[in-house]
């Protein structure tokens, strides 16, 4: 997830990344359109995040065991979801939402998730600069690693790295806090959904279970931030109108406008 803090600045990698598949049927001013988040820069504490497990402490030595367990126990079907959730999020959701999440069934809520995503994303990339935590494939030899055509050789003593909170983590829990917003009747497939999306960046040998636990953490002090925004506030009545809309079969472009 370092690729994607960069790629808050390269908007075409990044739409790809947040929105999946449909990705590909947007324009080039659509792909390029600048977002912007609802927070000021800094405005999420980072330090509400505690630090990482020391290499080789207790707690580290319980990730470890915890890593190299769930990448032992996946199957060939698990490591396949742990790849799509690599390459993508929105849409990983649409079974738990119940409604497609895309720029044409429910533009309002992906309007909403990109502005949301682009403040996760940021206090995601404070806190690993702060943290800066070797990843598990920097520590150990890995059979496969996510988004890599052959794992990397590991560090003899790696210091540095940014493996600490997971980025996915961060906009994957933010992004099913809104939607939980949204669509409240389905608030328990879409956290079951989060926490599995989370589980993925484990089985990948991208991030430890602490990692993930601490993007948890700060994904909700995000989205506890943007309930203090005026216009985050009107944006989701909007969008949550809309999904409620979609839902019972109404089409997103027949709504009436949001005020």
């Amino acid at each position: 997830s370092a690729a994607l803090i960069a790629s808050a600045q390269a908007s075409p990698d990044r739409v790809r990344f947040l929105e999946g598949a449909s990705a590909a049927s947007l324009s080039p001013e659509q792909q390029n359109e600048e977002v912007k988040g609802y927070l000021a820069p800094g405005a999420v504490d980072t330090t509400l995040v505690p630090a990482p497990p020391a290499i080789d402490s207790a707690q580290d030595n319980v990730d470890v065991a915890w890593l190299k367990g769930s990448i032992a126990r996946a199957g060939a079907e698990r490591w396949q979801k742990a790849v799509a959730d690599d390459a993508s999020v929105y849409d990983n959701f649409s079974e738990a939402l119940g409604a497609t999440i895309d720029r044409k069934t429910l533009p309002r809520l992906v309007r909403l998730l990109n502005r949301v995503s682009e403040d996760a994303l940021a206090a995601s990339g404070e806190a690993k600069k702060r943290f800066s935590r070797p990843r598990p494939f920097q520590r150990f030899a890995l059979t496969r690693v996510c988004g890599q055509a052959k794992p990397p050789k590991p560090e003899t003593a790696p210091t540095k790295g940014s493996s600490y909170p997971s980025g996915h983590a961060v906009v994957s829990w933010a992004a099913a806090l809104v939607m939980m917003e949204a669509a409240p009747a389905n608030a328990t497939p879409i956290v079951t959904r989060a926490v599995s999306y989370g589980e993925s960046r484990v089985v990948c040998g991208v991030h430890f279970p602490s990692d993930v636990e601490a993007g948890r953490i700060l994904g909700a002090a995000v989205v506890d931030k943007l309930f203090t925004i005026p216009e985050f506030r009107r944006d989701l009545i909007c969008a949550k109108r809309e999904v409620q809309a979609v839902m019972v079969g109404q089409r997103s472009e027949d709504l009436p406008a949001c005020q």
